[in-house]
């Protein structure tokens, strides 16, 4: 019975400890978001996506400041998920993917290297699906183009043979 009661004091005292934070040349971070960075950043995604213009425009001015500051994947990958994937105000897939194919597998985390892998085939993807859109568009325009085209033919064939029977 007292090795009972001590383990549970130990225990009991052990979770009342405070929670460890990192700190880095970014700042103090929880050391549950190091174990799991790709999540915080797409709840922090998931919260700043449905805000106004102007502080979307904030944000990204600040995201830019920080990976200026400290160019890490970290940084780099807050940034890039906003303007990939961000509202129009902040998108910028171009500059997105500058920042993704610069990325350091060496120094990111396997959650920062599957999130980097992710948001560059949605970008690809993207930009493949822009390109189909425009054929498209060109294809419809030039085969309204050639329908309007038939149809003046087909009007002045009317006009010619009406013409015609009215003669006889």
């Amino acid at each position: 019975m007292p090795r009972l009661l001590s383990l549970l004091l130990f225990v009991s005292l052990a979770a009342c400890q405070p929670m460890t934070v990192q700190r880095s040349a970014e700042g103090s971070v929880p050391v549950s978001v190091r174990v799991d960075d790709a999540a915080f950043w797409l709840e922090e995604w998931y919260r700043v996506r449905d805000l106004p213009e102007d502080q979307l425009v904030r944000i990204l001015a600040t995201r830019r400041q920080e990976f200026e500051q400290f160019p890490g994947p970290r940084n780099r990958l807050r940034l890039a998920l906003l303007m990939a994937e961000g509202p129009a105000p902040v998108r910028n897939q171009a500059e997105a993917q500058r920042l993704l194919e610069h990325l350091n597998p060496a120094e990111a985390s396997d959650s920062a290297k599957a999130l980097a892998a992710l948001l560059a085939q949605v970008i690809a993807e993207q930009r493949w699906s822009a390109d189909k859109i425009a054929q498209q568009r060109t294809k419809i325009e030039k085969n309204e183009a050639r329908i309007e085209e038939l149809e003046r033919q087909l009007q002045e064939l009317t006009d010619i043979e009406q013409s015609i029977q009215q003669r006889n």
